[in-house]
């Protein structure tokens, strides 16, 4: 369940949806070794994730405050991917490598991609509810359920009778919805930043300890 008690409003919301400079802060994990930073398929992919996510953080923020969950939601379920594949490649490194060739480019004899589905199937191991999360992000971002009624807002009530309004243009239909979108945002941000510092601790900083090692003795 999302926690919605966290914002003491839409406006609320929309301020602390705002990334800042939470993966500037795990990319410092490296920053101090300039020059001497180890160049691994590993590392690339890491600083890459951490760029990815950013981008797509700023631009769900950004959706998010234009009322647009046309964009909103389709934005999150990249975060999401992102995500389970983030938690797919700390178990197993070695995927990396089919990342660095288009899919189509790969050995038809050697290892392929997993699905997406596969992905998440793996993830929800370790962050609980994904699958859920996933299938409603994927309703609206493949014209299902969610994104059929988002231009269409229901009033009225037994009595009195019931009517519909649209509109051309995007819009929450309500203040909940949008801080749905931030709330969800706010969830993956903290399990992107959690996973991408885990794997820094067991993939990328014993690199660049051992890489600070040899720069220390070369320059005795």
């Amino acid at each position: 369940m999302l926690d919605l008690m966290q914002f003491e409003s839409l406006e609320d919301a929309l301020t602390k949806v705002e990334p800042g400079h939470r993966y500037l802060e795990v990319g410092r994990l490296l920053m101090p070794l300039g020059e001497g930073m180890p160049i691994t398929v590993l590392t690339m992919f890491w600083f890459s994730m951490i760029s990815r996510s950013e981008g797509l953080h700023r631009a769900i923020a950004r959706e998010i405050r234009e009322s647009n969950p046309h964009a909103v939601f389709p934005l999150i379920r990249a975060f999401a991917e992102a995500v389970v594949l983030l938690i797919y490649v700390l178990d197993h490194p070695t995927y990396v490598e089919l990342l660095t060739t288009r899919a189509l480019e790969l050995p038809k004899d050697g290892p392929k991609r997993k699905s997406m589905q596969a992905l998440i199937h793996y993830a929800s191991k370790h962050a609980a509810g994904m699958k859920v999360v996933y299938a409603e992000l994927s309703e609206a971002t493949h014209f299902g359920a969610v994104a059929m009624w988002a231009s269409h807002e229901l009033k009225g009530d037994d009595e009195s009778g019931y009517s519909t309004s649209w509109t051309s243009y995007p819009r929450w239909r309500s203040d909940n919805e949008g801080m749905t979108a931030c709330a969800q945002t706010l969830e993956l941000a903290e399990a992107m930043e959690h996973f991408l510092r885990v794997f820094a601790e067991r993939w990328v900083l014993p690199l660049r300890d051992a890489a600070a090692q040899v720069t220390g003795l070369a320059s005795v």
